[in-house]
């Protein structure tokens, strides 16, 4: 009998003493310290990740890994997407990652003014989606009236924010996601105020592109917002040079006086009214402004000071006098009314 005891005990020490080294590696983290990166395809075999993660130095006991998802029922729970690892991790963290879900985001920043091309340009460098696929896109009326615009282009709808996207970058997704941050920002910033004008979203957008695209701060926003509804008002045309350097193509350079007889309805030079959509993408502060001009703010002129901000003024000879001024260095600062 105590034969058989002792055999029993051995075999339950042998059995603790195997089960405390399987927890031991299940748990134990490997020696790499280099992160690595490892994506997780659509459609791939449980064997295709183990392989991969060998491959990567990720995994130093692929044993352990394959039984520990097989027991627990992991092998079918790991989901698709680029994730980061500390070089070689233990069993149980590397499986926690991939059956949470805890990938890595790719940081996509889209600045104000930016036109859709240069959007465009930015999704290619920080996600590699081809530029010219995006832009196709972007201007396929199916995919843009999905999305609830009524727009030949999604010029001005992208908003312009921080977006964190994941692996695998998918245009659709990403412009989806620009698309429905222009939506939640434009009912709340600009939608109420626009009923109460009786301006459409298209003209709300496009004055603020235009807006932004003038505006070297936000503060003098209203006010230029202010001048542009008084000229419509008045049946003035804008003559905002954005708008002439976007029929260009959207140029980034000093506009000579040839380029104002650019013959487009972009240029507000030679046609009354706004332009037939927007000239780039303009943020929060330029699309509020385009429903709450400066109250009260009578100019109809406005000039760069060449310091950053504009003088404004009522009449055109004030606004001659403010060039020649600005001209000969007499202003020392924007923000001023003539």
């Amino acid at each position: 009998m105590k034969f058989y005891r002792a055999i029993i005990i051995f075999l339950v020490s042998g059995l603790f003493l195997f089960s405390a080294y399987i927890a031991l590696l299940y748990y134990e983290s490997g020696k790499g310290e280099t992160p690595v990166l490892v994506k997780v395809r659509p459609g791939d075999s449980f064997a295709d990740i183990k392989s991969r993660l060998e491959r990567k130095g990720v995994l130093e006991h692929p044993d352990i890994f394959r039984w520990a998802a097989y027991l627990m029922n992991k092998e079918r729970k790991i989901r698709v997407g680029e994730y980061r690892f500390a070089g070689s991790e233990s069993v149980s963290s590397i499986l926690a990652k991939l059956t949470g879900g805890v990938v890595e985001y790719r940081k996509v920043v889209i600045p104000e003014g930016l036109l859709l091309t240069e959007i465009a340009s930015v999704v290619a460098r920080e996600t590699g989606i081809d530029s010219v696929r995006f832009m196709k896109l972007a201007s396929n009326r199916t995919f843009i009236d999905s999305l609830g615009f009524d727009t030949k282009t999604l010029e001005g709808y992208l908003f312009p924010d921080t977006y964190l996207v994941t692996w695998p970058f998918i245009g659709r997704g990403i412009i989806g996601q620009m698309a429905q941050r222009f939506r939640d920002v434009y009912a709340r910033e600009a939608s109420a105020a626009a009923d109460s004008a009786d301006m459409t979203r298209r003209e709300v957008v496009t004055l603020a592109s235009i807006i932004q695209a003038e505006a070297r701060g936000t503060e003098e926003m209203p006010k230029i917002s202010a001048v542009y509804h008084n000229r419509l008002g008045k049946g003035m045309r804008l003559e905002a040079d954005p708008t002439v350097a976007y029929a260009l193509g959207g140029v980034r350079r000093k506009l000579w006086y040839k380029d104002l007889e650019v013959d487009s309805p972009y240029n507000t030079y030679r046609y009354r009214g706004l332009p037939p959509g927007p000239i780039c993408s303009p943020g929060r502060e330029a699309l509020s402004a385009a429903v709450r001009p400066e109250p009260g703010f009578d100019a109809y002129y406005f000039v760069a000071d060449g310091t950053g901000g504009h003088v404004f003024s009522r009449t055109l000879s004030q606004h001659n006098r403010a060039r020649r001024k600005i001209k000969r260095g007499e202003f020392d600062g924007g923000g001023r009314t003539e």
